[in-house]
């Protein structure tokens, strides 16, 4: 599985090693952050001064499914079907720290 990068000068990342959560409402595969890596994220994103709004909606992308909106808490391990049917796929951040 690839991991999804906001910028063309890196190119796709595979992952290994991560844990694999899947979205209990639709399936959709996400990869688990640490808080360090989103803090990292965070860095990132200074240079572009987003709003109140902006940040709102970058705080909840990490919090939710980014293809149906359910929260974190309908997360869950995720199995090998949807590991196969999500392979060769990007799959999105999450930080879960409470999954």
């Amino acid at each position: 599985m690839r991991a999804a990068r906001n910028d063309d000068t890196h190119p796709p990342r595979v992952l290994k090693g991560r844990r694999l959560l899947a979205c209990e409402a639709c399936r959709w595969v996400h990869y688990a952050i640490t808080a360090s890596e989103k803090m990292q994220s965070d860095r990132a994103l200074e240079r572009y001064n987003l709003s109140a709004a902006e940040r709102f909606a970058n705080e909840s992308s990490f919090r939710q499914c980014l293809r149906c909106e359910a929260p974190l808490s309908e997360f869950r391990e995720a199995r090998e079907s949807e590991l196969a049917r999500a392979a060769g796929h990007l799959v999105t951040p999450v930080l879960a720290d409470e999954v």
